[in-house]
This record gives C-alpha cells, structure tokens and sequence, in this order.
C-alpha cells in the first residue's frame, strides 16, 4: 500500500497570507467604506438641502395666498372708499416681486388677470416643490444602494479578517507534537 503523503505549506507562508488577508481587509474598510459613507454623507445634505427649498417654497406659497387675500380685501376697500395712491402702489409693488409680472391698476375689472398671475406662481413654485420631492425620492434610492454597497464591503472584510486570523493560528495547529 502506498501512502501519499500530503503536503501543507509551511506555516510561515500561513502566517504571511493571514496578515496579507488582514491588511487588505483594513484597507477595505478605511479606504472603500470611508469613500462610500462620505458619498453618503454628501447626499444627505443635498436631500437636507431640498427639504429646506421645499419649506420655502411651500411659505411662499402661502405668502401669495395672502397677498391674495391683501388684494381682495384692498379692492372691495376701494371700492367703498377710495384708498391713497401710496398704499396701492406699495401693494402693485409686493405683487409684483412675488408674482414675478408687472402689475397694472388694481382694479375690480383687473380682479381676474391678477388672480391669475397669482395662481401662475404658485403652481410655478407647486412645481418646484414637486421637483424637489421628486429629487429627494432619487437621492432615497441611491442612499439604499450606497447602504446594500457598503454592507456588502463591510461582509467581505468581515469574511477576509477571519480568514486571515485563521491561516495566522493555523501556524499553531500545524506544529508538531
């Protein structure tokens, strides 16, 4: 009967590949998983960012609703009293930055164009609002992917840590009684 003989490399190669094993996975972990969680962290602000144009945006919305209410109120004023020039002016004036248009004589026959221009705004900052949510729904999903990346690198390390600490005391095992 022939006996074969198994051959296992010596234990000093072992050890060499468990620190080879080791460094790679600390490698892993400080470079890879540092660049991904700072892509993260990137992201995070650009989705803090959109939030907080979204709040503005919905306060200028309500801003224009006011000013809605402020011209309603001023023309049905007006027209029980004439009100000073000076105060129509400034109103023609707040109007007008808001709306972004320039605005005529407040009028009850201007009453509509002026609702609409004011309706035209808002669904203009409506939209933006729709296209900063919608942003933030795209930054949700590559953040998840990021998260399933990241988990996936830090499973590798895991796996090449353990390995490497292995074939490091599998020195021991091999030594002969």
């Amino acid at each position: 009967m022939v006996k074969t003989r198994i051959y296992l490399p010596p234990p000093w190669l072992l050890v060499l590949i468990g620190l080879v094993l080791n460094i790679a996975a600390i490698l892993l972990t400080s470079v890879v998983l540092d660049k991904l969680s700072q892509v993260n962290t990137s992201i995070t602000e650009q989705k803090a960012d959109n939030l907080y144009s979204i709040q503005r945006a919905w306060d200028s919305v309500e801003v224009l609703e006011r000013k809605r209410e402020m011209l309603l109120l001023h023309v049905h004023l007006n027209q029980s009293s004439s009100l000073p020039l000076l105060i129509e002016d400034a109103m023609r004036g707040h109007l007008s930055s808001w709306t972004g248009q320039e605005i005529g004589p407040i009028t009850p026959e201007q009453l509509p164009e002026l609702m609409g221009q004011i309706n035209q705004a808002q669904s203009t900052l409506r939209e933006q609002i729709d296209n900063h949510y919608l942003n933030n729904l795209d930054l949700t999903e590559e953040m998840l992917r990021l998260a399933g990346k990241m988990s996936w690198y830090k499973s590798i390390a895991l796996f090449l840590q353990v390995f490497g600490l292995a074939l490091i005391l599998a020195r021991d095992l091999a030594r002969k009684p």
